[in-house]
């Protein structure tokens, strides 16, 4: 999800090598960039490790609600989510009724929510929640047997975007939090996402850091047993991620590719 000119709130895919791994939640400098994570009020004692973090949804203005989409959004649904991204001629609008259509499957791995007014039916917002496309094409990846379940435990906010007169009323963030609880809680016995991630322009940080994401100098890296699997932002942008389930580690950490956040607990790896 991103913003541009303190405008629009939304995310453009990314291609480039990231990841993070956490012990604990930092702040302060790592090369060269501010790390931020936001604290969190949360009770998780008694909680065991791979359990969801319970995510409490805020509550938004009367008449306003959130839902599924549906292909009869999509007409409408597209100019408000190309709100997030209007510059990218590939950006994820392009793909929108193709998302819709997985969205509305048995056992789902991208979702498709919309803000809708009550009154006038008018679509005010909306977002995707989309798996790791880019595991299918990683070079550790190709031809295992795990992309799958790597794509499904790590998800992108993607196209988060709010119209205009609806700005500054917490929309925002209801979605963000729709976005974690959903990827969060899967269908009966399917494991549920274990990382949330967003990819912004710089001014969207503090947004992502007071939600309780945590920013990244140059994406994430996934420990598995073939090596680190990186992925990052576009240039220009910045990556800010955040843990789903009980158990998930992050560290910043230079790899290959630069300074990534290294994130534990995601796959059964040896121990270091």
């Amino acid at each position: 999800m991103g913003k541009r000119s303190g405008v629009r709130k939304g995310a453009r895919r990314s291609g480039n090598p990231a990841r993070r791994d956490t012990k604990q939640m930092y702040s302060g400098n790592v090369m060269g960039e501010r790390m931020y994570a936001a604290p969190t009020t949360a009770d998780r004692s008694g909680m065991q490790p791979g359990a969801a973090i319970p995510v409490s949804v805020p509550q938004l203005p009367d008449g306003v609600v959130v839902r599924n989409a549906t292909h009869a959004d999509t007409v409408a649904l597209e100019p408000v989510i190309r709100l997030a991204d209007p510059d990218n001629p590939k950006g994820s609008w392009r793909a929108l009724p193709s998302a819709i259509d997985q969205s509305l499957a048995p056992d789902p791995l991208t979702y498709v929510r919309v803000v809708e007014e009550s009154a006038s039916g008018a679509l005010v917002g909306g977002m995707l929640v989309l798996p790791a496309v880019w595991a299918f094409t990683h070079p550790l990846l190709l031809g295992s047997p795990n992309v799958h379940i790597v794509a499904g435990l790590i998800a992108s906010l993607d196209s988060l975007a709010v119209v205009d007169q609806w700005r500054g009323m917490g929309i925002a963030r209801a979605l963000v939090a729709e976005a974690e609880k959903t990827a969060s809680s899967p269908p009966a016995g399917k494991l549920g996402t274990a990382v949330l991630y967003a990819t912004h322009e710089p001014e969207l940080t503090d947004f992502y850091a007071k939600l309780g994401f945590t920013l990244s100098p140059d994406g994430i890296a996934i420990p598995t047993p073939a090596g680190l699997i990186c992925h990052g932002p576009t240039k220009g942008y910045k990556f800010s991620v955040k843990p789903l389930r009980i158990g998930i580690q992050m560290e910043p950490m230079a790899t290959p590719h630069g300074q990534h956040l290294v994130i534990r607990g995601v796959l059964p790896v040896p121990a270091r």
